[in-house]
């Protein structure tokens, strides 16, 4: 797939680098979690404090479990997966490599069991995102490589789409309304976002001169927040407001952003690059912003990683105390509350 490959691999990896050096705010009670001994890796909460995501068991193999508001763990018989979300109310959905490498996507009740789908002919079906009716957005890879946006109806019809103008489209968040997010390719290999529904018509805008990857997510009003890099993997994080004013986040440093909530609340990392401590924030509606640090995770090479935040404001998440080879190389699982 060449450039495509270069720069979606750009995009999954960017958010293992970074690093951070402010003190977390006095009020935040955490916990933690582990899922499973070797790893827990979780990807969205939901507004009832449900948390979904992925795990490693101590022979290495990778189980996707769900975790309930009253902390109970249900290890699942979903596919191990590269990424995976909830889809509806009860359901959840995924992505996963077959045993040559070609990545499917699925979906099914937390109970099991689960379907697999693929666009048909796909060389590679990448679901992103799922809203609370269960619409599926993501992108599918074609013969040569490029990528293209699809959506999956609950009757399991799904939709083909591209945005006109550009020869690559790849969805990455879906909201209520069935309005999509996610980001468009130009013939110069640039990326540039786009929000609409799978049927259009489309709103496109750029990144600043430069970016050579970036994100979006996409809460139910319309905001978009992710991030923008070079090829250098300097990061920044962005706010696109619903009347079309884009804000650079002015967080120190190299920035990320995870999610943003219904209520204009977004979650990332800050800090610098490569190596040291990594950090979490919490950025208000208002533009102040909290620092977010599991507790003992204040040593170099330590890292606190929030990856969602819900209606409510619980925001989720994994750390790991240290990457030193005398320390803890685990990742497990938080949640953190108070925060507001």
């Amino acid at each position: 797939m060449g450039n495509n490959t270069t720069a979606l691999t750009r995009i999954l990896a960017l958010a293992g680098i970074l690093t951070g050096i402010h003190a977390p705010a006095a009020a935040q009670t955490y916990t933690s979690f582990d899922a499973l001994p070797n790893g827990t890796f979780p990807s969205e909460i939901d507004s009832s404090g449900r948390i979904v995501g992925r795990a490693v068991q101590a022979n290495q193999t990778g189980k996707v479990f769900v975790r309930n508001a009253d902390g109970s763990i249900i290890i699942t018989g979903a596919p191990a997966s590269d990424w995976v979300g909830f889809s509806g109310t009860d359901d959840i959905v995924g992505r996963y490599q077959d045993a040559v490498g070609v990545e499917h996507s699925f979906v099914g009740p937390i109970a099991g069991p689960f379907s697999a789908f693929d666009v048909s002919g796909a060389a590679g079906t990448y679901a992103t995102h799922s809203n609370p009716a269960g619409q599926i957005a993501g992108f599918w890879a074609d013969s040569a490589g490029a990528y293209h946006g699809f959506l999956r109806n609950t009757d399991g019809n799904i939709t083909r789409f591209d945005v006109p103008g550009f020869p690559q489209t790849l969805p990455w968040d879906i909201n209520t309304s069935g309005q999509i997010a996610g980001e468009v390719i130009d013939r110069s290999n640039v990326p540039h976002a786009f929000i609409g529904p799978a049927g259009g018509p489309y709103t496109t805008f750029s990144f600043p001169a430069g970016t050579a990857s970036a994100t979006t997510h996409m809460n139910d009003s319309g905001q978009v927040a992710g991030y923008y890099a070079d090829g250098n993997f300097n990061a920044h994080g962005y706010l696109r407001d619903t009347n079309g004013t884009f804000t650079t986040l002015n967080e120190p440093g190299q920035v990320t952003v995870d999610a943003i909530n219904q209520g204009g609340f977004i979650v990332g990392v800050f800090g610098g690059k490569y190596h040291g401590r990594k950090d979490g924030f919490m950025r208000r509606p208002d533009g102040t912003s909290v620092t977010l640090e599991f507790p003992g995770a204040n040593t170099i090479n330590s890292t606190t990683k929030p990856l969602d935040i819900n209606q409510p404001g619980v925001i989720m998440g994994n750390y790991q105390l240290t990457t030193l080879s005398n320390g803890d190389t685990t990742w497990h699982g938080f949640i953190v509350t108070g925060v507001h």
